[in-house]
């Protein structure tokens, strides 16, 4: 029996290995490029922020590229299609194919092309904004003959991974990781090719009016919620399981926040122009899709947490459940900040504040990166054949973003919240807006500081992660945790998470 044991256990490895080895080009090249832009786009947010404060900032005619119109638009793309979509797809790749139980036979030349094709695509997006020759639509300010050269590359990628998980897995029945990935690389291209049919093409012939206004908010909105959403989630029912070695706690639950998820998720975004000239009824679906966002929201939450029952000990010394840990409780602070700014009760002094960009960071950086950064933490040795440098340097990483980010969340949504109370005020209605601006800038102060704590973290995120890339980093069979730096002691002080049955990571 111990013999017949060893021999299943030495023949999943070597498949695992096989596995590994078929996507590691094209998910190495994804997690680097993104590591690029995240700390790219964490220069521009800084530099954006301080000239909120201080307009004079690097105000030079030679850098006339470095305005605040035009740094803010080309940040969030740098984070969102630079940094987030990027990583995205690349734990997507390597999770399917672990899903698949096969290798890929053939395509990861393809997708490597396309990683280079997509980052073409997003630098020509960022130089067009920083030329001033952006759309001004939020998300979609790349120039309009943009958005072909990401589409391409996106579908690329994703019909590869679809195709061959359809056809190496057999299957019946609802596996949760694969589900809510599927979701995601199926719901995206749709969410992109309609925003931009609708706003970068009709738009152009014919003017759409305040609709045009409404479908951008959609857009973002559907992103957040159809794309992000599930992938991050997706990537927390994997690696929770998998590293407490225990089964989801209530599959049922799973399936009630998944199917909650992707029913709700299309509907919300028209809120943002609540009392404004668009339809009431499409701001009031938005603003109930929303709220009720919450229960999946909430459900996923829960699950999570009695999942990791009896095991939160090993947060201390995971890196990888760490952040997984902190992203999942963020999505429902996540969720009810979007609740918060979308209702007719409280939204009104949310509505065109600063409270929006907070909105946006909670999602994409409290919830969806900190989940990304677990998974490459995990991912990224089992591609390069080497172990993380420091852990030091994970601990601090870890530290600066959840100080930043939550730093950085908090002075926004109670910035906003102040913003837009003096702009509601009666007394304020025929005083200069500047005003209100005034007022939240002892927030804005606070959001330059936190975007510095971001600021060092991502360095060393990216100097890592190079290091890990051309395949620098520690030799040893060791896992890189969180308890101390001594390498040669710490495999005696935590044993190896086991694997969890498969109904935990399916």
């Amino acid at each position: 029996m111990a013999t017949t044991d060893s021999s299943i256990s030495n023949s999943d490895s070597l498949r695992r290995a096989a596995i590994d080895r078929s996507v590691k080009g094209p998910v190495l090249f994804l997690f680097a490029n993104a590591a690029m832009w995240l700390l790219a786009s964490t220069v521009m947010g800084l530099i954006a922020s301080i000239k909120l404060v201080s307009p004079d900032f690097l105000n030079y005619d030679w850098l006339w590229f470095l305005n605040y119109s035009r740094l803010q638009p080309a940040h969030m793309a740098a984070l969102v299609y630079g940094w987030a979509m990027q990583a995205g797809l690349g734990v997507a790749v390597w999770l399917l194919a672990r899903r698949s139980g096969q290798a890929l036979s053939g395509g990861a030349g393809t997708m490597l092309v396309a990683g280079i094709f997509w980052n073409v695509g997003v630098t020509l997006g960022v130089i067009g904004i920083l030329s001033g020759a952006g759309t001004a639509l939020q998300w979609l300010e790349f120039p309009s003959f943009v958005w072909p050269v990401l589409l391409i590359p996106y579908l690329v990628i994703a019909v590869n991974m679809i195709v061959h998980y359809n056809r190496a897995n057999r299957q019946q029945g609802f596996h949760l990781t694969s589900w809510y990935l599927l979701a995601a690389l199926l719901c995206f291209p749709w969410i992109f090719l309609t925003g931009n049919l609708v706003l970068n093409c009709f738009a152009a012939a014919t003017p759409i009016g305040a609709i045009g206004a409404g479908v951008n908010a959609w857009y973002v909105s559907a992103t957040i919620m159809l794309f992000f959403a599930p992938l991050g989630l997706g990537v927390c029912y994997y690696f929770i399981p998998k590293i407490t070695g225990q089964p989801v706690y209530s599959y049922q639950l799973a399936q009630i926040g998944f199917w909650g998820l992707i029913i709700l998720g299309g509907w919300s975004g028209f809120q943002k122009y609540m009392g404004g000239p668009v339809p009431s009824w499409t701001a009031a679906v938005g603003g109930m899709a929303t709220i009720l966002l919450l229960v999946p929201a909430g459900i996923v939450a829960l699950n999570h947490h009695l999942t990791t029952s009896g095991k939160h000990s090993l947060i201390e010394t995971s890196p990888t459940l760490r952040f997984i840990f902190v992203g999942s409780a963020s999505f429902l602070v996540t969720s009810g900040i979007a609740a918060l700014i979308s209702n007719f009760w409280t939204g009104t002094n949310f509505q065109f504040t600063y409270a929006e960009y907070g909105y946006h960071l909670a999602a994409v950086y409290a919830f969806f990166s900190m989940t990304m950064f677990g998974a490459i933490y995990y991912i990224t040795p089992r591609l390069a054949g080497c172990e993380w440098l420091s852990a030091r340097l994970i601990r601090n990483h870890f530290w600066f973003s959840v100080y930043g980010i939550t730093a950085l969340v908090a002075c926004m949504v109670i910035g906003g919240l102040a913003q837009g109370q003096s702009q509601n005020n009666p007394d304020n209605w025929n005083q200069p807006f500047i005003g209100s601006v005034i007022n939240a800038r002892g927030y804005l102060v606070g959001r330059a500081l936190a975007w510095a704590f971001i600021l060092w973290s991502n360095f060393w995120f990216f100097t890592h992660l190079v290091f890990m890339v051309l395949g620098l980093g520690r030799r040893s069979v060791a896992p890189t945790l969180l308890v101390h730096d001594h390498h040669d002691e710490r495999p005696a002080a935590v044993p190896a998470p086991t694997h969890p049955p498969a109904s935990a990571t399916a």
